[in-house]
């Protein structure tokens, strides 16, 4: 054979032979091992190589078919596992320079648009870089790699560029890219000429790689786009461009060629120079040369390009070479020659800023920049002044100046890059302070968001500057300046927003009071000098005079208020001011004296002079209020005429002109409108303050009159529900947010206002209530914030308050609101007999009873006689005859729709607040509504169903209010019982049940057992005509012509099987209720014991005919499984009275077989897990009633059921979280099994938990079994064990404890077991840890676990993950320290250990977050504050643990300070550690102290003397009080 195969490389080298045949022979030579070649392998690869360069060298004629079959060839020779092989077997094997040419070509070919199909081109490309052997060929001629680099990088941007769906992405490009850049950064580490590098890259590579950083960053990515490319690919490509360029253009060796260019014409004549060799010569000026460069790229990108590259360089070079602080100054003159490329020339910016979106992209740039400045460092103002005679500070203000001279106020980034010079130093933007704040604040027009969030983050930082600097003053003065400066008022928008608002509060609050009430008087030295001379008729004056009164208005009502320690310079000056501003407010209202015009500046006058007027109010008697050195000018006489009903509040204006003056300010809009409510509500104010103990009548008139002009003021306004927001400012109220003003007015004193409002006003207020919360356009922009009002969101929050109810008569309004709305839309669908049934529900009530006036005994002292209640019985009366007659209310869509909305608002009603009259008036509608509402149609049945779910879920919750007793005075409690169950067997035969098995019957089936067991347990609870009421429903339950029906077994298969689970599920709730109070009372026990009788015998049979049925597969599981657990329940209730004999029970036949289906069904497929509940639950009934009953095979039965549980544990399908919701069941159930379990029986147990705690299922990665162990375990441990079963328990519990130390080490190097099972695990130990205190006599048993905790992972989890880690970690620790404290001192450094691991866990997700680091959402921090609270607990439990631990605090607390030196935490986190620290330093004593301050070392010595400064002012103080006191 071999001598047939000799003559192949004979025949590949002969020009008589085919090509194609040549192509043939070659790749059967390479897969054939029969094929004998000296050295075949290198023979084969130099042929393909020598065809292809020949093809491409022009020197060979072949088809392009042939061509892509050769290309094809080499590349399944490069990918081919034969190569791999000999490669790996040492073998050598070379690829000519020639074909790495051919790539490059083919690729730059592709990139320059030539259309070719250069997949497997790419693909021969990877195979070569993939192998450290073929890649040689690159490695070793630098300029080819360089080649290939910038080759792919033009690729990668063309596709990069081309968006759109006809363009994919090719992610072969990308991959390809990524190895080329990993190649070739180990090809660059081992060139030694560093200025070699910097050529070729600033040559070949810097535009291109700043073309593809610059496309990955800024395409718009879409769902369309290769997931790979977009998530993986182009970040890891994004970092390594970045590595390249930092290490080729930044590195150490070019310091001080960098050195030589930027500070040749700082060195002075006589300064000695270091010797340079090989020095790059000009390297800024080479990069920006080539950024800069007009033929590089694309015109339409060049400037893009730039611009973004810049901060990219400038940032390298900062990271390169200003670590230290010796090089701060290059840093700064490498910003200083990248500046100007951004445009900001002169020539330049005459070019390419004159579009708005290049200015947006060099502000961007120039943001960055001046950041990275920022962050770095680099300008020190002391060393800038002395040592470089202010070439920094000069730069900056050439930077401000242009900013200034060249405002973009609709860009975000302008204001951003003036933060960022305030930030630097305050004296740069200081010049240009007047024209900052016009261009960013006076006349700033641009309301867009991203607008305004960073114009107001820009003026915070102004006032908190200025603030600091105790400055503000001066500030106000510029803005004083700019807003009287003529300009086109009408246009500018409002003078101070909320957010500018909140900061200005802030920064007036940290300034001294002095400076405060000086922005006063400049306020009014304005208002004196500049616009009153010449208000009058004048436009722009009046709106100026608006703008100020705003301004005064923040000002003083943000001031810090006066009190009796307030100096008294500072009151003389108050009452200065407060006089000024009363002749300020005479001088206006004299002004306003004439005859009323329509002209804007009467209007804005008035409306300044009514918010100066109503400041003035409200500062004056505040300082009254709590200054005694203040001496207010209104004299007591003036005061008092408010209790007459005077309207005048300004001493010296009479009550006429006062009141001409109130009726023209009405004209002039919403601000007047809302400014006089604002005065009546602090004339209600001071009369209330000034009324005697005893009210007389013509107070109380007034109270009344200025509380209805209040409310009606707004009336027309809130007619209609707004949507519009407000964010609390005064001086932005209009036509628009005048509604939401008033309204916020009125909800937020409605408990000073509702006691004087008459009940047209009370139904007013409860109307617009109900409508907003009803109204779907709420809009929660800046819920968040708390900043944003809308009418619907203020009605949510005052529905969901408790203060609503505490004003009875506004609640009683609301709740008649909401009634009437519900009978509207019952009665628009019915005309008939039924109409005249809900009419009765809105008439009025003739007397009405209060529950707050009555007092708690209002149920037993109620008047029956009264008419208020002869109404509700005759509307009862009525309501059971229409629900016993089955009459229906066919809603139509639309009206379901809006009784469905209805619902929730009823849902957030208290049943607690409400009077006995509103609670029985509103169950007896929704009974109406629950008993009479049917579907229109059948389509129209699911939603019936919901919506009568939801109606006897809100019937149930009304049933807890503690005025249920009045409805049973008005209707019996049986007859709605019955009418109910008339309703729902009505329903059912209506063929609203067809399928039982849905979600929604069985949801429904579930509200009506919630509805009945609240009804039967009223009637128990109550303790009136409890036997006639159970007796009688009991009765019509079991012999009922509906019952009868359903029970004969004859039609039994004819009845919807809707109507058998309502039977069943009714019978199943008064049982369970019966059970529940068998035994409460030996006068009911009697007849519970006769009615449950009777409701066996008809639940037995029942339950049999139907599960022997084909509708048994009707039914629900869990249901079923409920019905047969309630039925073996009152057998043994019914038979609690006699003696417990075997087989007592009357369906154990039953019970039996139900027992083994479910032990059978239990884990052997996937179970819903309300099933799973009731079945846990029926074994643990059927278990006690067999010993009880002494059912012979007990032992099968104990040993069945555990295996089933093991199983059910163990099963794949059941995840930890489903395991930890059937905790409950699970406990009892085993609780039951082994509080009375003999020796043999526990053994069972105990061997299954040894089988399952073994490492033999852990290896095999069974994770399930050792889960089903572990489970049991804990709940073993848990259970009250008999003496025999505890000895054998803590006998087996230090192999157990063993076992688990052991799977927690196994389980932990695995991080995604960690949640799902590690945890678990820890939960187990934990628990055998608590119950064994004082039972684990060898301490090494208890010491064990520290390997364990030392071994769990906390990093690289999810936030959910790591909180369950770490709180299962502290609690194991807890356990320890509580339970086991003597082992914790023998093995106290282990202890520390495990715990100092949290210590330092949280510390480092509690850091606050760099400028590349993504913070967490708020959801997450809370979770880290959880941890942070666990550590201080751990903390203080060591504190107190024993004495003898004293001996390592002092190393407790330097562990704790050498951590917190290395990061800076979030306050709220470092308050909690910084909290359990002190409680460590108070066992610290003065040698501790001496020896930290001599060990720590110096970084950490400071952190120290800080945290014990700190410890000794606040707390050691504190504590040192607290034990003055303490016994």
């Amino acid at each position: 054979m071999a001598a047939i195969y000799s003559g192949i490389h004979l025949k590949l080298k002969s020009s008589r032979t085919p090509w194609e045949e040549k192509l043939k022979l070659a790749r059967f030579a390479w897969i054939s091992q029969q094929c004998f070649l000296p050295n075949k392998e290198q023979v084969l690869v130099d042929w393909v190589s020598h065809v292809l360069t020949g093809y491409y060298g022009k020197k060979l004629d072949l088809q392009q078919n042939l061509v892509e079959g050769l290309w094809a060839y080499l590349d399944d020779i490069l990918h081919s596992k034969k190569l791999q092989n000999l490669l790996n077997q040492g073998k050598t094997l070379s690829l000519r320079f020639a074909v790495a040419q051919i790539i490059n070509e083919r690729i730059s070919a592709c990139a320059s648009g030539t259309s070719l199909d250069i997949s497997t081109a790419l693909s021969c490309c990877h195979g070569i870089l993939s192998s450290s052997m073929l890649s040689v060929i690159y490695a070793t001629k630098y300029e080819l790699m360089v080649e290939l680099l910038n080759r792919l990088c033009q690729l990668a941007s063309v596709q990069l560029r081309l968006q759109g769906p006809e363009q994919p992405l090719k992610r072969q490009v990308f991959e390809v890219l990524l190895l080329a850049l990993n190649s070739y950064l180990q090809v660059q580490k081992q060139q030694s000429n560093p200025n070699r590098v910097f050529a070729q890259v600033t040559a070949h590579l810097l535009q291109p790689f700043l073309l593809l950083r610059h496309f990955l960053t800024s395409r718009n990515w879409t769902a369309e786009d290769d997931p790979a490319i977009r998530h993986h690919l182009s970040k890891d490509i994004r970092a390594k461009v970045d590595a390249v360029l930092q290490s080729a253009l930044f590195v150490t060796e070019h310091l001080q060629s960098y050195k030589e260019e930027l500070l040749r014409v700082k060195e002075g004549p006589g300064t000695k120079k270091a010797p340079v060799t090989k020095a790059l010569l000009s390297p800024v000026s080479t990069i920006l040369a080539k950024l800069t460069d007009t033929k590089s790229c694309d015109p339409a990108l060049r400037f893009a390009l730039r611009v973004n590259s810049i901060p990219v360089l400038f940032r390298f070079a900062l990271e390169a070479f200003c670590k230290g602080p010796e090089n701060k100054v290059v840093g700064f003159h490498m910003l200083t020659r990248f500046f100007p490329t951004l445009g900001f020339s002169e020539e330049l910016a005459k070019k390419e800023l004159s579009s708005p979106g290049n200015w947006s992209m060099a502000l961007l740039a120039l943001e960055n920049l001046l950041n990275l400045s920022l962050s770095w460092d680099l300008y020190n103002v002391a060393a800038d002044r002395f040592q470089h005679g202010e070439a920094q500070f000069q730069f900056y203000r050439e930077v401000a100046e242009l900013l200034s001279n060249h405002s973009q106020p609709t860009i975000p980034a302008w204001y951003r890059c003036l933060k960022a010079l305030f930030a630097l130093n305050h004296l740069i933007v200081e010049p240009d302070l007047d024209g900052l704040v016009s261009s960013a604040w006076i006349d700033a027009d641009c309301v867009e968001p991203r607008v305004m969030k960073a114009r107001e983050a820009l003026l915070a930082v102004l006032l908190q500057t200025y603030a600091k600097l105790r400055q503000l003053p001066r500030l106000f003065e510029e803005v004083l300046t700019v807003i009287c400066r003529p300009a086109a008022d009408e246009l500018r928008q409002p003078v101070l927003s909320a957010g500018l608002s909140r900061n200005l509060s802030q920064c007036l609050l940290d300034i001294p009071p002095s400076q405060s009430l000086e922005i006063c008087s400049l306020i009014l030295e304005k208002c004196r000098s500049f616009l009153l001379p010449d208000l009058e008729g004048q436009d722009d004056l009046a709106l100026k005079l608006l703008s100020l009164s705003v301004l005064l208005h923040a000002v003083l009502f943000n001031v810090k208020s006066m009190d009796n320690s307030t100096p008294p310079p500072v009151v003389k000056r108050s009452q200065c001011i407060m006089g000024e501003l009363l002749a300020v407010i005479k001088s206006l209202l004299d002004l306003l004296q004439g005859p009323f015009t329509d002209a804007l500046w009467f209007k804005k006058t008035a409306e300044g002079a009514l918010l100066l007027t109503y400041t003035w109010v409200e500062v004056d008697t505040l300082f009254q209020m709590h200054c005694s050195k203040y001496v207010s000018q209104v004299r007591p006489e003036s005061q008092s005429s408010h209790l007459e009903g005077g309207t005048s509040f300004l001493p010296g204006v009479k009550e006429e002109d006062w009141n001409v003056i109130l009726s023209k300010a009405t004209q002039c809009g919403s601000l007047g409108q809302l400014l006089q409510e604002l005065l009546a509500l602090q004339k209600m104010k001071q009369i209330l303050l000034k009324m005697d103990f005893v009210s007389n009548a013509s107070s109380e008139e007034t109270l009344r009159s200025t509380a209805g002009f209040i409310l009606r003021s707004g009336k027309s306004a809130l007619s209609q529900t707004n949507t519009d927001q407000w964010y609390g400012e005064i001086g932005n109220v209009d036509v628009n947010t005048y509604p939401v003003a008033h309204w916020f007015l009125v909800t937020s004193n409605l408990a000073l206002i509702s006691p004087y409002l008459c009940e047209e006003d009370l139904s007013h207020i409860a109307s617009v209530l109900l409508s907003s919360v009803l109204h779907k356009g709420v809009v929660d922009g800046a819920e968040d914030q708390g900043t944003c009002l809308s009418v619907p969101l203020i009605s949510r929050h005052l529905l969901g308050d408790i203060m609503l109810i505490e004003l009875p008569s506004l609640y009683s309004a609301f709740i008649r609101s909401l009634s009437q709305r519900i009978v509207g839309i019952l009665r628009g669908s019915n005309q008939g007999p039924l109409s005249q049934v809900l009419l009765r529900f809105v008439q009025a009530s003739g007397a009405t009873v209060r529950s707050e006036e009555e007092g708690s005994e209002t149920t037993s002292k109620m008047n029956d006689a009264s008419p208020a209640w002869k109404r509700l019985e005759s509307i009862a009366r009525e309501v059971l005859i229409s629900s016993n007659a089955c009459t229906a209310i066919s809603l139509p869509k639309s009206q379901l729709e809006s009784l469905m909305n209805l619902l929730p608002v009823t849902r957030a009603l208290n049943p607690d607040g409400m009077s006995p009259e509103d609670h029985s008036e509103c169950f007896l509608l929704l009974f109406f509504t629950a008993t009479n509402v049917r579907p229109s149609c059948d389509t129209e049945s699911t939603k019936t169903l919901e919506l009568l779910k939801e109606v006897y879920v809100l019937l149930a919750s009304l049933l807890s209010g503690r005025n249920m007793g009045s409805v049973l005075k008005v209707v019996h409690g049986s007859d709605l019982l019955e009418a109910a169950m008339t309703s729902l067997f009505s329903l059912s035969d209506r063929g609203v049940s067809e399928a039982v098995d849905s979600s929604t019957w069985l949801a429904f089936l579930q509200a009506v057992q919630q509805f009945l067991r609240g009804l039967i347990q009223v009637i128990i609870n109550r303790r009136k005509s409890v036997r006639l009421n159970l007796e009688k429903f009991t009765s019509f339950m079991v012999t009922s012509d509906m019952a009868a029906s359903i029970l004969s077994r004859e039609k039994l298969g004819t009845r919807k099987p809707g109507s058998v689970q309502l039977l069943l599920a009714s019978l199943t709730t008064l049982c369970k209720a019966m059970i529940v109070d068998h035994s409460s009372s030996k006068l009911l026990e009697s007849t519970m014991t006769g009615l449950l009788e009777k409701a066996i015998a008809t639940m037995g049979p029942l339950i049999q005919n139907v599960l022997k049925s084909q509708s048994c597969g009707l039914l629900g599981q869990s249901f079923s499984v409920n019905v047969v657990t309630v039925l073996l329940e009152a057998e043994l209730a019914q038979s609690s009275s006699k003696p417990p004999e075997a087989g007592s029970l009357r369906y154990i036949g039953l019970y039996r077989g139900f027992t083994q289906q479910i032990l059978r069904e239990l884990s052997s497929s996937p179970r819903p897990m309300d099933f799973l509940h009731s079945a846990l639950c029926f074994l643990q009934a059927f278990y006690s009633a067999a010993e009880k009953t002494k059912e012979p095979g007990l032992d099968e039965l104990f040993i069945a059921v555990v295996q089933s549980l093991k199983k059910l544990l163990a099963a794949p399908w059941i995840s930890a979280g489903e395991i930890h919701e059937l905790e409950d069941p699970l406990s009892k159930l085993l609780a039951q099994l082994v509080t009375n379990s003999t020796r043999e029986q526990f053994h069972v147990i105990l061997m299954s938990l040894k089988d399952g705690l073994g490492s033999a299922w852990l290896w095999s990665g069974r994770h399930g079994e050792v889960l089903s162990a572990v489970t049991l375990t804990r709940l073993v441990v848990l259970s009250p064990l008999n003496d025999l079963s505890s000895k054998a328990f803590w006998f087996m519990a230090p192999q157990i404890i063993t076992n688990l130390v052991f799977i927690v080490k196994e389980s932990s190097k695995e991080v995604s077991l960690t949640a799902g099972f590690t945890v678990p695990v820890l939960e187990a130990l934990r628990a055998v840890l608590r119950q064994g205190e004082g039972r684990l006599s060898n301490p090494h048993h208890v010491a064990m676990v520290y390997g364990a905790l030392q071994s769990v992972p906390l990093e690289h989890l999810s936030v959910e993950d790591y909180y369950t880690a770490f709180q299962a970690i502290h609690e194991v620790l807890f356990a320890v320290i509580q339970c086991h404290p003597k082992v914790m001192l023998k093995a106290a450094p282990s202890f520390l250990n495990c715990f100092y691991r949290l210590v330092v866990s949280i510390m480092h997700e509690g850091r606050q977050k760099g400028e590349g680091e993504k913070a967490g959402s708020d959801a997450e921090f809370e979770v880290l504050l959880k941890c942070a609270q666990l550590v201080e607990r751990m903390y203080t439990h060591i504190a107190t643990a024993a004495e003898d631990f004293t001996v390592l605090s002092s190393f407790i607390v330097a562990q704790y300070v050498s951590e917190l030196q290395k990061v800076t935490l979030y306050p709220q986190i470092k308050r909690h550690l910084t909290e359990g620290v002190y409680k460590i330093l108070d066992l610290c004593f003065e040698q501790d102290v001496k020896f930290l301050n001599t060990a720590l070392q110096m970084g950490v010595k400071e952190v120290f003397n800080e945290l014990f400064a700190n410890y000794t002012r606040y707390h050691k103080t504190q504590r040192q009080g607290e034990e003055k006191y303490t016994a």
